[in-house]
């Protein structure tokens, strides 16, 4: 039996089925003679990551789940391979920690900041506040949008570590602003249901920074399956004991309508960029819309529309009597808070920044 070098080691993958035999013959594996069904390659531990980033990109999620790894010292031809093999994981174990390293690093080393997107009163123009927009820089620099955000928490099953880090460095940030307008800020109801002392930690520090509760509205945003709604119920009816705003995101989209727009009785909601653009030009996004804020005003609750871009489509939503409107056509995130209220009768509204 030939011993591995002393910085090596046996990196060992059973292949899902041909293709990933194949893929991972061209990446330089070899069967082991006694194991055929086994492919291995000798590596040292500063080519791993590389090796792992190669993986990455040739297997997709699914074949990475399928395939299983071991790393051992073990040299291909030990008698007790097969029986060591036992211990093997799924390959996607160890690719997701490569692919997510920059997300690990952000929530470590705490590099997340925010961007506020304006919010009007589509009657009058009026500034009513804005929804933070959460955004990152890791050391080199790089950024990150919210969308690579939230699929970095999702797939290293990371939401509520996220969630939480989130919506403090939100509160801090705002606080830094000095200003009474309202925010809104994205929360996420399964963090809520895992840790519901979450929202007494926050209304804390809110007090702490000089805020007040009437400031912020919590914008519940299904990114992941509803869990225990009754649970969610009774946390929703406590934050809003304590003085803070509910909204939802993404009515008519994602969310179910049935347990928050019915259940939840929420204060405002924001209909889904996809109902709302062009709307002007569709009948039936209009027939949509109009019974969806009909059913909202009823129940007394404020009704947002998301994703303004074209001229027509913020007058068709203003002609309509949607309350709010929110959009690159009215503003555009930014690092800075918008400082202005908008002429929605005399100004090209759509050339907004």
């Amino acid at each position: 039996m030939i011993s591995l070098p002393i910085d090596s080691l046996n990196f060992i993958i059973q292949p899902s089925n041909i293709e990933a035999t194949n893929c991972l013959l061209k990446l330089g594996f070899q069967p082991i003679p006694a194991i055929p069904q086994l492919l291995y390659q000798y590596v040292t531990k500063r080519h791993l990551k590389a090796i792992f980033r190669h993986l990455t990109k040739a297997f997709s999620s699914n074949e990475q789940a399928a395939c299983r790894f071991l790393m051992t010292r073990s040299p291909s031809d030990c008698s007790n391979l097969l029986l060591e093999f036992l211990k093997a994981q799924p390959l996607i174990s160890i690719t997701k920690s490569v692919k997510y390293s920059w997300f690990f690093q952000i929530l470590a080393k705490e590099r997340l900041f925010f961007e506020y997107q304006p919010i009007f009163d589509l009657l009058n123009g009026e500034l009513i506040g804005h929804e933070c927009l959460a955004r990152a820089l890791d050391n080199q620099e790089r950024y990150y949008t919210g969308q690579q955000l939230i699929d970095a928490a999702l797939a290293t099953q990371l939401t509520n570590e996220f969630d939480e880090l989130a919506r403090s460095t939100c509160l801090e940030s705002i606080a830094a602003h000095n200003n009474d307008l309202k925010f809104f800020i994205n929360i996420v109801p399964n963090a809520l249901i895992r840790d519901p002392q979450v929202i007494e930690r926050n209304l804390k520090r809110v007090l702490d920074l000089g805020l007040r509760p009437q400031q912020i509205i919590f914008e519940l945003t299904e990114i992941e399956a509803l869990g225990q709604t009754y649970s969610l119920h009774q946390i929703i009816n406590r934050i809003k004991e304590w003085g803070f705003l509910i909204a939802v995101d993404d009515l008519c989209s994602c969310t179910s309508m049935d347990n928050y727009f019915l259940e939840f009785r929420p204060d405002i909601v924001k209909i889904d960029r996809r109902l709302v653009h062009g709307c002007s030009r569709h009948t039936l996004k209009q027939i949509l819309l109009k019974s969806t804020l009909d059913a909202a005003h009823q129940a007394g609750i404020l009704v947002v529309a998301e994703g303004l871009e074209a001229l027509e489509d913020i007058n068709f939503c203003r002609d309509l009597g949607v309350d709010m409107g929110q959009g690159f056509g009215l503003g555009r995130p930014a690092r800075n808070l918008w400082q202005k209220s908008l002429d929605l009768l005399s100004c090209p509204v759509s050339l907004a920044s």
